[in-house]
């Protein structure tokens, strides 16, 4: 004990700056912890989903649609799916053109509210079985919430 006293009386100046720099150190640790993890418990879309309790899209609905479209004779299988404000539509064909796909994409489209249509994007993505060198498949097709119509890709057209 003698020995730090002694230290201290001959280094005070250098014994108050480590101390006061060690506070400062744990202080700048002590919130950079609480920034960094402050960040991970928000929400993951933050506040581009406002609105969403006006405008929902429920899931029963969304299987109705998924039937419907597999009436069609050129479907094979359909997947819907919701993440967010986006709706993606998988489509698996067995046979048919750019075209009739297409027009399965825009009579599904029809089956949206103007509201669910000003709100939500859609994607849509069309595959066919057994493609040959002729064939433009796969196609996708994207639909913001602020345009009217699909774009569909280059090589689809």
């Amino acid at each position: 004990m003698e020995k730090l006293k002694g230290f201290y009386k001959s280094n005070r100046n250098f014994v108050i700056m480590m101390a006061v720099s060690g506070i400062c150190l744990v202080i700048i640790l002590v919130l950079a912890g609480i920034y960094f993890f402050s960040q991970t418990r928000g929400d993951v879309y933050g506040n581009r989903l406002n609105g969403i309790e006006q405008v929902p899209l429920e899931n029963d609905r969304l299987r109705e649609m998924v039937t419907d479209i597999e009436k069609n004779e050129i479907v094979d299988s359909v997947s819907i799916n919701l993440k967010g404000r986006i709706v993606y539509m998988n489509v698996f064909l067995n046979d048919g053109t750019v075209k009739e796909a297409q027009q399965i994409a825009v009579k599904a489209l029809e089956a949206f509210s103007d509201d669910e249509k000003a709100f939500y994007d859609f994607n849509f993505s069309f595959e066919k079985e057994g493609r040959d060198e002729e064939s433009l498949f796969p196609i996708m097709g994207y639909k913001k919430s602020d345009n009217s119509v699909i774009a569909w890709t280059n090589f689809s057209e």
